[in-house]
């Protein structure tokens, strides 16, 4: 693969876990492309691809689950991002815990740095994926841990401060 195909390993990114769930059937994949788009209307955007299998539930449930991975789950986004929805039931192996949402149906993962339920609010086209916004109705963070980043296909957990960013 060129250079120009694999730019977007060059950007740090949280690793993020999408949740959805529609007609009873429960759906997890692995979003790296996950931005935050508002703060005064806490929106936030992920792109996800037409052929992902988790693509549909947002699409036809109109919300979703935003699970931030913990330093400590790099297994689960191994597992999460190597195995199709559509081949295997990720929730039924045991190999993660569900938390109940306060505001969505679809479930939440445990142990997360931070957990958001989101009611989608807008979607479109952009290159080969689609940009779903969803409006954070509820967050849940466990300042005890450490958020699981990714950058050039290795994973990371925050290191040495180096300052404070002042706008």
């Amino acid at each position: 693969m060129d250079m120009v195909r694999r730019f977007s390993r060059y950007f740090g990114e949280t690793v993020c876990l999408v949740s959805g769930e529609w007609k009873r059937e429960r759906n997890l994949m692995t979003a790296a492309w996950v931005i935050p788009l508002s703060s005064n209307s806490p929106l936030v955007g992920v792109a996800i691809s037409p052929l992902r299998y988790t693509h549909q539930f947002l699409e036809k449930s109109g919300e979703f689950g935003l699970n931030i991975l913990s330093s400590e789950q790099v297994e689960l986004s191994q597992y999460v991002g190597t195995v199709s929805g559509r081949e295997e039931d990720k929730f039924s192996k045991g190999l993660f815990a569900v938390e109940p949402p306060r505001k969505i149906r679809a479930p939440l993962i445990a142990g997360c740095f931070a957990t958001m339920e989101c009611k989608l609010v807008d979607s479109f086209t952009t290159g080969d994926h689609t940009l779903f916004v969803g409006q954070v109705l509820d967050i849940k963070v466990n300042r005890e841990k450490s958020p699981l980043l990714l950058h050039q296909g290795g994973y990371y957990r925050l290191g040495e401060p180096l300052g404070r960013y002042h706008p």
